[in-house]
């Protein structure tokens, strides 16, 4: 009688087989496993040897417990075949150290993603780039920022929008390509007769650029890229995880982060 157990862990199937040759001199043992049952009950094996093979609990303590009950019900006049108990032992072992790798494997990339969410602590006060129209103006430093003008496009106008959408700044650059730097001073233009410079008051602003097509001659909007600095950061698990604290933006997770300066 043979009794096979079936498994996902990439087992051979006979490595859980039961021995063809040797024969059964009784139905059960002390180890509570009941051969007559087995062949009278296979609905019930059936679903538990599915509910353990979705768990992926077929290890080596089952197979030694297999073996050892085979061995112990064996007919000693046609006792299991040497050989092939050897090559059972050694695809045991072979399957035991792949999981052992694949256990290391999973963590060393823990331990990796864990050590880079901890390095990005040493963002907080740094200017990190995102991709955003959104600028925030402290008051007193200038808001940066690059125009993506891609394959390249003629006069580019940007202009910088308080939260009201009114205009309080607007240039024009001559035509160009690739990644362009921009920067505002928040400087407020003098009244005629003024000649005290004062800076619009500390908040949110909008940065906008459109920049002519060189082939239609139609205004296109060009993507536009603003640099925040870091508040704080909210470590996660892993690298994707982890949420940096822009101040004005709020949260933008690390993995969104274009470029970090100084």
């Amino acid at each position: 009688m043979a009794v096979s157990l079936n498994n996902q862990n990439g087992l051979n199937p006979s490595l859980f087989s039961l021995n063809n040759n040797s024969k059964v001199r009784t139905t059960s043992d002390d180890s509570g496993v009941n051969f007559e049952a087995i062949g009278k009950t296979r609905d019930l094996d059936a679903r538990a040897v599915a509910e353990k093979s979705k768990s992926q609990v077929l290890n080596q303590e089952d197979f030694l417990k297999l073996l050892t009950t085979q061995l112990a019900h064996q007919d000693p006049t046609e006792p299991m075949d040497n050989s092939q108990m050897v090559t059972q032992m050694s695809q045991l072992s072979m399957v035991e150290g792949l999981n052992s790798v694949n256990t290391g494997m999973a963590d060393i990339i823990a331990a990796v993603s864990s050590s880079s969410a901890l390095s990005a602590s040493t963002l907080v006060g740094r200017s990190v780039l995102v991709e955003s129209k959104k600028a925030f103006f402290d008051g007193k430093n200038a808001v940066t920022a690059k125009i993506d003008a891609g394959k390249g496009y003629g006069d580019i106008k940007i202009v910088v929008k308080d939260q009201g959408g009114n205009i309080v700044s607007e240039y024009t650059a001559p035509g160009g390509k690739g990644k362009m730097d921009f920067s505002w001073d928040g400087v407020k233009k003098p009244a005629e007769g003024n000649n005290k410079a004062e800076l619009y008051p500390a908040g949110m602003y909008t940065v906008e650029a459109v920049g002519t097509d060189l082939a239609t001659g139609k205004p296109t909007a060009l993507p536009v890229s603003v640099y925040a600095v870091v508040g704080s950061v909210t470590l996660g698990k892993t690298h994707a995880d982890t949420m940096l604290n822009l101040i004005g933006f709020g949260d933008v997770a690390l993995k969104d982060i274009k470029e970090v300066a100084l």
